[in-house]
């Protein structure tokens, strides 16, 4: 497929308000799904990893809820467009580098991604802007329950799913939100804090999941484990804690703005200049131009930029995207020179007020 279409589309998930959307980028519910009587993948053959292929694709193409989803083998793209995906947050970074039969189907518009034999024989997941735990999670345990129907998924009585990490058994469900903490950076509390979010059993990554770091005052948190817990229990949980960051985060920014209104004004004033204007811009001066960014859309200093499409940038500006965008492969320079023209090209008609 032309994967150059996903960099220009207007109507996927990640281009929607939602709520709490001043500090939660997006929400994301994962289950993770094994084939009862079937080798985990990284222990199948090709034939066998073949076979779950074949069983998934038939029971999502199925569905009227899933049918309409986009089917990508990886082991058929190169490199550079597995990169790609990982960046539109549409598989890990492990499944882009792992070999073997291995696919992904997809729907942007509704969020939704299932990563086939990954870790697991079948990984779903589902996305929303904002704090939306409860409904993505409503969402994808109705399209589980009608892969469930026609797929024999491997359960034990006393554990739950089986899977192949021990810390997914249970209900083999991760429920994580990526949040901006740009206050809390910014007056050094956020260590303290994710510190707290730690001891009451949730994890913090990057950007991008679970191997990557964490990136400018973006974390991703979810919960550590689902053994011997009810999923209503898991998800109330992470929006309880996400929510106490969100009111710290704005008590906090608040708080930074009564008594340095003017440098941080001052502050965002140059990365917007800097995003708008400069030549050459690292991926790291991006992100953090972009935290800026968007605290000066939410606090009006800025104008013709929304949250949304600043969303967008965060994706457009990775290096799989430039490299899409200006269809070849780039150095490193060639490669900040891109991601300058893109923040260029979608802050033009933005303006400082």
């Amino acid at each position: 497929m032309a994967f150059e279409d996903l960099i220009t589309s207007n109507d996927d998930w990640f281009l929607k308000s939602g709520p709490s959307s001043e500090v939660v980028v997006s929400s994301r519910i994962r289950l993770a799904r094994n084939l009862d009587g079937q080798k985990f993948p990284n222990h199948a053959n090709a034939e066998e990893q073949r076979k779950i292929l074949f069983l998934v694709q038939s029971a999502v193409s199925s569905i009227p809820e899933t049918s309409p989803m986009k089917f990508v083998r990886l082991n058929e793209i190169s490199s550079l467009d597995r990169q790609f995906l990982t960046e539109h947050q549409l598989i890990s970074a492990e499944h882009a580098a792992s070999l073997g039969e291995r696919a992904v189907a997809f729907d942007l518009k509704e969020g939704l991604s299932f990563l086939i034999n990954e870790e697991d024989h079948l990984r779903l997941q589902a996305y929303r802007a904002g704090l939306d735990l409860k409904e993505s999670f409503q969402h994808l345990s109705r399209i589980d329950g009608l892969l469930g129907a026609k797929l024999p998924y491997a359960k034990d009585p006393r554990l739950g799913y089986l899977t192949a990490c021990p810390t997914n058994l249970g209900l083999a469900l991760r429920a994580s939100v990526m949040l901006h903490l740009p206050s809390l950076v910014y007056t050094n509390r956020v260590g303290q804090i994710l510190e707290g979010v730690t001891q009451v059993g949730l994890t913090v990554r990057g950007l991008q999941g679970e191997t990557t770091q964490v990136a400018s005052a973006f974390f991703q948190i979810s919960n550590q484990s689902s053994l011997g817990k009810v999923s209503p229990e898991i998800v109330e949980h992470v929006e309880r804690v996400t929510r106490q960051l969100v009111e710290v985060e704005l008590q906090t920014q608040k708080a930074v703005f009564r008594q340095e209104g003017l440098k941080i004004r001052d502050r965002i004033c140059r990365a917007f200049g800097t995003l708008k204007n400069a030549k050459l811009i690292t991926l790291q001066e991006a992100l953090d131009g972009l935290s800026a960014l968007r605290v000066g859309v939410e606090n009006n200093i800025l104008k013709g930029i929304d949250l949304p499409n600043l969303n967008r940038l965060l994706i457009l500006i990775q290096p799989a995207h430039l490299a899409k965008t200006a269809a070849r492969e780039l150095n490193p320079e060639q490669e900040a020179l891109e991601r300058a023209k893109v923040l260029g090209m979608y802050l033009k008609n933005a303006e400082a007020a």
